[in-house]
């Protein structure tokens, strides 16, 4: 069965946008509240979480239950015997300008934010930013960031700053630990299909079992006129990033084991060697959708608790440019249609 191009299409934009940049090339401790920003204790955490990623990322509403934010969860674990905490800070790539602004503020009350970015060792993105148009993933991001009038996180974020420190796995390192386990591209490419195929059927079952009623992706002509309306654009995504669960689980064990475990594995390396080195405010800075693995890690690997979290909003989902910066989004929806369908 072949994957409906604008079901994918609203997959790939979500996983554009809140994870693996590094594929494509006043926030505070609590001693010092930030305005704005709701807290909550790790037992009231527990209380509401639905799935893996709303620990993470929410959307927070108004009274009538209209969407106002896309939030994105700092949250914080403590050792038992010692005053170490580490931070794990979710990113959505590209968010409102505060957003970065303060979360630029955040990073530099730790003595140490470990990053993310494919890249050799020590690599840092150089100040204002890098860009690859051609690569898909890349196009997408900068038009979306066009579109909702929002920021890109590459460009705003200060990866200069003396207390970054590159947490994560270069091309080659990747392609070593495929090839340890046996893999080639072709068989991680045909293994990702059966995982994305069977995702889809299983999906596919069970909203034909509990929900047959329940409304499918929009067509072509509503995504269409949704490109040319920038706030219900803006609130789709913000669903549909909310509303997909945990996307560990939907990238299946392939990808989750490539994109997802081989990564935070060795960011957790970093982590023990950076603890050694004495350092006690630490951050990690990652896609939301490494966090619920870095959560079992930290929890289950270096026995730390988690003890509360703070929501910071990424996106503003009351306000969007009052006009499109694209000329003919339908086009953008073709183009991108054509791409995925290949």
């Amino acid at each position: 069965m072949k994957t409906p191009p604008l079901q994918k299409l609203l997959w790939l934009t979500a996983f554009s946008l809140y994870s693996t940049p590094g594929l494509l090339g006043q926030l505070s401790l609590p001693t010092s509240p930030v305005e704005d920003n709701q807290k909550e204790t790790a037992a009231e955490t527990k209380r509401t979480e639905q799935t893996a990623t709303s620990r993470f990322m929410r959307l927070q509403r108004d009274t009538a239950g209209e969407p106002t934010a896309l939030q994105t969860a700092i949250s914080r674990y403590r050792a038992a015997d010692s005053d170490l905490l580490v931070d794990l800070i979710g990113a959505v790539h590209i968010g409102e300008a505060d957003y970065y602004r303060q979360l630029n503020r955040q990073f530099s009350q730790y003595d140490i934010v470990l990053y993310e970015l494919v890249a050799p060792p020590g690599t840092r993105v150089p100040s204002g930013g890098h860009s690859d148009s051609n690569h898909p993933l890349a196009w997408l991001q900068g038009s979306m960031k066009e579109m909702l009038g929002l920021e890109s996180q590459l460009q705003r974020i200060d990866y200069q700053a003396a207390n970054f420190r590159h947490a994560d796995l270069s091309p080659k390192q990747i392609s070593e630990r495929m090839a340890a386990r046996g893999d080639t591209p072709l068989t991680v490419g045909l293994s990702a299909m059966a995982d994305i195929l069977r995702q889809q059927n299983l999906a596919q079952r069970q909203a034909e079992t509990t929900e047959p009623d329940a409304p499918g992706p929009p067509d072509v002509v509503e995504l269409i006129d949704q490109l040319g309306q920038p706030l219900e654009l803006k609130k789709m995504l913000a669903g549909q990033f909310t509303q997909s669960g945990d996307l560990s689980r939907q990238l299946g064990p392939t990808l989750n084991q490539l994109l997802i475990v081989d990564r935070n594995q060795a960011a957790v390396q970093v982590l023990q060697k950076t603890i050694k080195e004495g350092h006690k405010k630490i951050a990690i800075f990652y896609g939301a959708a490494h966090l619920p693995d870095f959560d079992q890690r930290l929890t289950g690997q270096l026995n730390l608790k988690k003890t509360e979290s703070t929501w910071v909003t990424a996106w503003d989902l009351t306000t969007a440019p009052r006009h499109n910066h694209l000329s003919n989004p339908s086009s953008m929806l073709f183009k991108l249609m054509e791409w995925i369908d290949d």
